[in-house]
């Protein structure tokens, strides 16, 4: 008798691990009860985030997709997550996560002829409502960016000035020097003579809003406040106001829409409730897509000299394997149809951000695509290496001419999960100059 009770023990207990390891053994049954205990913050905020309810009938796909929105609010040390048979084959979930708080300050820089430094103060969950505060600052030869922001829960609001002083070339295949904060050495990617050179002063201010619904769709809208001014023997006429409002609607899943700074948590030991997750195998391909469109405009009612109307639409999509390496395909495109020389759609805004360029095309339309691999050639519970092989090209249209730039490469770095900075090497070969550029980065 006691032989056979501790049989019935046994199964009963290896039953329950692998319902808890195959969620979809519940799938079907109606959620009785979600209850969520936390060390800080609101147990109601967690709820509400986990995006399941009370009555609702479970299936575990979805269970997943409401496991990680509560992972991504990157404030936990640990998030576990139980589910519960009940005598009237209902199930309740029980959540239990360590939430804590960081206030991070940190200064950086990056070397070669523009040196850039940049310096900022974060902090997460210090007020125990899930909210992320931050302010930032850069600076180098070619002007300055800061900014400030406040997320809170589904929301973000933000802020930042800038004001930029350089001279830009033009070269006689079309291409212009890239400026700004981390842009890639000036002159060198494509024809060597020049057709003019001018120097551009540009500020402006920003403000905008942005908000997620259940983490498969948001919108953003704001406001440009900018002042261009040239000066140069023979420069483009458009100096004035070009302020203007936007808007944007975006809908997706399975790809993160956020990271940077809601990463720094990692350096305490916050925001990796889900590496051993990270770690596992799918049990099939999951696949995910993201698709944004955007509208520019601006006139006299927004205090501009110029009429503005510009869209942009950009998509993405993704499927990631079993172990968890992610072929990614990215489409992009713009229009201008009534815009100045400097709010033109210009060849960086329709590339999918993989290679880097030291020049770029400005024109009325534009379009891009690119793919890219993420192979992750080491995994462990310290950090990851991935090695990312990218194709990419964009067609800039000026007035009926066309200028391509195609680019392929590959990106090399290690990660360590307490580190929210990637340390490696970026390679683009811009096929249509024949040039090469080899850049080291930390972050990114």
């Amino acid at each position: 008798m006691k032989t056979a009770f501790s049989i019935i023990l046994i199964s009963l207990f290896f039953s329950f691990v692998y319902a808890q390891e195959n969620p979809r053994s519940y799938d079907g049954r109606t959620i009785k009860e979600i209850n969520v205990k936390t060390s800080r913050v609101p147990p109601k905020i967690v709820k509400k985030k986990f995006l399941l309810n009370e009555g609702d009938i479970f299936y575990a796909d979805n269970y997943d997709f409401a496991k990680q929105a509560v992972h991504d609010m990157r404030i936990f040390k640990t998030a576990d997550f139980l589910i519960i048979e009940n005598d009237d084959s209902s199930i309740s979930i029980d959540i239990n996560a360590k939430d804590s708080y960081y206030v991070f300050p940190f200064i950086f820089g990056t070397g070669g002829s523009k040196s850039t430094l940049a310096v900022a103060l974060i902090e997460a969950n210090l007020f125990k409502r899930n909210e992320t505060i931050f302010i930032s600052g850069a600076f180098n030869a070619d002007g300055f960016a800061a900014s400030g922001g406040l997320g809170l829960n589904d929301n973000f609001f933000s802020a930042s000035v800038s004001g930029f002083n350089y001279d830009e070339k033009v070269f006689d295949d079309g291409s212009y020097s890239v400026s700004g904060l981390f842009s890639p050495l000036k002159g060198s990617g494509g024809s060597e003579v020049l057709t003019n050179e001018y120097n551009v002063k540009s500020d402006s201010v920003k403000l905008s809003w942005s908000k997620s619904f259940r983490e498969r769709e948001g919108f953003t809208i704001g406001f440009n406040f900018s002042e261009v001014k040239y000066s140069g023997i023979n420069p483009p006429n458009d100096t004035g106001s070009h302020n203007k409002i936007y808007a944007g609607f975006r809908k997706f899943k399975n790809i993160k829409t956020s990271g940077g700074m809601s990463s720094m948590g990692a350096l305490f030991g916050i925001g990796l409730s889900d590496v051993t997750d990270k770690l596992s195998d799918l049990d099939k391909t999951k696949y995910g897509y993201y698709a944004e469109i955007n509208y520019e405009n601006g006139g006299s009612y927004t205090g501009s000299d110029f009429t503005i109307s510009k869209a942009y639409l950009k998509t993405k999509f993704s499927a990631e394997t079993k172990k968890r390496h992610v072929l990614i395909f990215d489409a992009a495109a713009a229009a201008a149809f009534e815009a100045p020389y400097y709010d033109r759609v210009r060849s960086g805004e329709v590339l999918s951000g993989r290679g880097i360029y030291a020049r770029d095309f400005r024109g009325k339309k534009g379009f891009g695509t690119g793919i890219s691999f993420i192979y992750y050639a080491t995994k462990n519970k310290i950090g990851i290496t991935t090695i990312t092989p990218f194709a990419e090209s964009s067609v800039i249209d000026d007035s009926g001419k066309a200028r391509s730039r195609t680019g392929v490469g590959a990106a090399v770095s290690y990660r360590m999960w307490r580190i929210p900075f990637p340390l490696g090497i970026n390679y683009t070969y811009d096929a249509a100059t024949g040039n090469h550029n080899v850049s080291f980065f930390f972050g990114g």
